[in-house]
């Protein structure tokens, strides 16, 4: 049944990104932006996502130094090129740090140690990117209020759903047991609905995860310095990630749109589709990204932008992190077969 229903919606959504291109654009003179298009502008786009793995992969390094765990920065960096491929073609990005777990586990780190390193690393993206799109969500509420007032209620949802995440994490570090019973009368609630099957095994699973959140809190604020690091430094790789949308703008011959509204309305559009369940979001960006960017791009060029800022952001990504994650799946297996 929930396999059919993400099946149902993907399709759905995709369906909505083919009838916004075809009801609204003319394709003719896609031939003509082609030739148009600066290629610098392009390429530093796409060295903008290149850098955003950089610094994961030295947030992910650091993290590892500080639990102990002695590997090179490359190791961190295929790391991260696995963790970006399984999480873009799986909904809510939820495949990718289990598989890095498991990776971490298969050379030879304790699964806690591996869970722990994750779960900072979930704690920290996530207060740096609400916090960061409800800052943008502030200082340009008139810009979106007069422009895409469409586009809100799903931002509006995307603040409040991760803002619930956040303030659920604070909550249970403050008042554990409350937070346990509150979690607790949801999973049989939700069995009643007929949504989760086993009610023991979903408890042990939640004591489990919030055992692992408390642990990795406490570790944490023993080193407050390297947190706030690392803080600092994801706020300078989601920019950078947010920029990608930028020297689009800049590659199709425009200068008049301002940089910080570009990577405004780019941080609100990830938080408003950012609770779409199908892989990559698929059909909620487009339709996000055209219901937004009408505000920057004339509209005879928002598709090809569209399509532009889509390819690098998503399916080139895929395209890289795949072809690495399969050339790290047969080096393992070759490595298995030797040994």
């Amino acid at each position: 049944m929930k396999k059919t229903l993400n099946f149902i919606i993907l399709f759905s959504l995709i369906g909505l990104t083919i009838w916004i291109f075809v009801s609204n654009n003319d394709f003719d003179n896609f031939s003509e932006l082609i030739k148009s298009t600066n290629t610098l502008f392009l390429l530093i786009a796409f060295l903008c996502m290149v850098l955003y793995w950089f610094f994961e992969a030295y947030i992910l390094h650091k993290m590892k130094k500080t639990l102990n765990i002695n590997t090179s920065y490359g190791s961190s960096l295929k790391l991260c090129m696995i963790g970006q491929y399984y999480s873009a073609i799986t909904p809510f990005s939820t495949g990718g740090q289990p598989v890095q777990i498991y990776s971490m586990v298969n050379d030879g780190v304790p699964i806690g140690t591996a869970s722990s390193l994750f779960v900072n690393r979930f704690l920290i993206y996530q207060f740096v990117m609400t916090f960061y799109a409800l800052f943008m969500f502030i200082i340009k509420f008139n810009l979106l209020y007069s422009e895409a007032q469409l586009a809100l209620p799903f931002i509006v949802i995307g603040c409040f759903i991760n803002m619930v995440i956040l303030v659920g994490i604070f909550l249970f570090l403050l008042n554990e047991k409350f937070v346990k019973a509150f979690l607790g009368k949801s999973i049989r609630i939700l069995h009643k609905l007929k949504i989760v099957k086993n009610i023991e095994k979903s408890e042990e699973k939640l004591n489990n995860t919030l055992l692992d959140y408390k642990i990795s809190v406490e570790e944490m604020k023993k080193d407050k310095k390297t947190t706030v690091h690392l803080i600092f430094i994801s706020i300078i790789q989601l920019t950078i990630s947010f920029s990608i949308t930028y020297f689009i703008y800049l590659a199709l011959g425009f200068e008049m749109g301002h940089f910080l509204d570009i990577i405004a309305i780019q941080s609100l559009h990830y938080m408003a589709v950012s609770f779409m369940p199908t892989p990559g979001t698929a059909g909620a960006s487009e339709g996000g990204f055209y219901m937004l960017f009408k505000v920057i791009f004339p509209k005879k060029i928002l598709s090809f932008a569209l399509l532009l800022w889509r390819f690098i952001d998503y399916y080139l990504r895929v395209l890289i992190t795949g072809l690495v994650t399969l050339v790290d799946f047969i080096c393992r297996k070759k490595k298995v077969r030797t040994n």
